[in-house]
């Protein structure tokens, strides 16, 4: 089952060009340039696990494999 955490998803983000453009209570809204968007859910002891994890994906817009190699 795939999974990562919320540091890896904020590296992964970073790598692609968005950046973080708030954050309300635990969760962290980034953007990128182009106008996609995604929020990260920062937990740091907890792992985001599908469907999450795909929700995210789609909207950096990567595959899980992209995702593997950038984290």
């Amino acid at each position: 089952m795939p999974e990562g955490k919320a540091s890896e998803f904020q590296r992964v983000a970073r790598g692609l060009g968005f950046s973080p453009v708030r954050q309300t209570g635990s969760h962290q809204r980034w953007r990128h340039t182009d106008g996609r968007a995604t929020t990260i859910p920062i937990h740091p002891s907890a792992t985001i696990t599908p469907p999450l994890f795909y929700i995210i994906l789609r909207q950096l817009g990567i595959s899980e494999d992209d995702f593997n190699r950038l984290k």
